[in-house]
């Protein structure tokens, strides 16, 4: 979807649901400090000698080959050469932002508030810009994981088609 948007197009999506992280494969997660996520080598070794010594001590042989697999591509560089690869192949002319519920890895929590039925980041989303309506991009995703921490383990996501300043940016639609 995000690659056939032209040039100056902006497009905002929200998605609160689960496991929806990366649901525009946009190559940019920011952190709460506002700083580009990038790959962290040293967790993708550690990930995956414990899934290879997991597997060794279940006599599981496919695990074992994956995990020696994984620590192969690690140790040659190849995971930092992917994520390069997507940064040159997903980015986009176009200003893309996507706000997901969660990590790939987790699920979005549905809650009744107010008498209504309604998702938990979509609730916090709202309060938090009620809260500051003029928020940068960065004031936003920390307000949105503030509201929600305190009852939910899910942790919203904010990335882009392309690096933004989500110190200094407001938060536009």
């Amino acid at each position: 979807m995000v690659s056939r948007l032209p040039v100056g197009c902006r497009l905002t999506a929200i998605f609160d649901s689960c496991h929806s992280g990366s649901a525009l494969d946009l190559p940019y997660i920011y952190s709460t400090e506002g700083k580009i996520k990038e790959p962290n080598v040293a967790m993708g070794a550690a990930k995956g000698l414990m899934s290879t010594l997991t597997s060794l001590q279940r006599n599981n042989v496919g695990g074992v080959i994956s995990g020696v697999t994984d620590l192969v591509k690690v140790a040659s560089g190849n995971a930092q050469k992917a994520d390069q690869r997507t940064k040159a192949t997903r980015t986009s002319l176009a200003d893309v932002i996507s706000w997901s519920g969660c990590k790939d890895s987790q699920t979005s929590a549905d809650a009744l508030i107010g008498g209504r039925n309604t998702g938990a980041m979509s609730d916090a989303f709202l309060k938090a810009l009620e809260q500051n309506p003029n928020p940068t991009y960065q004031e936003l995703l920390v307000g949105i994981r503030s509201k929600l921490s305190t009852k939910y383990m899910q942790k919203p996501q904010l990335s882009s088609s392309h690096p933004i300043d989500t110190h200094s940016m407001k938060f536009i639609i």
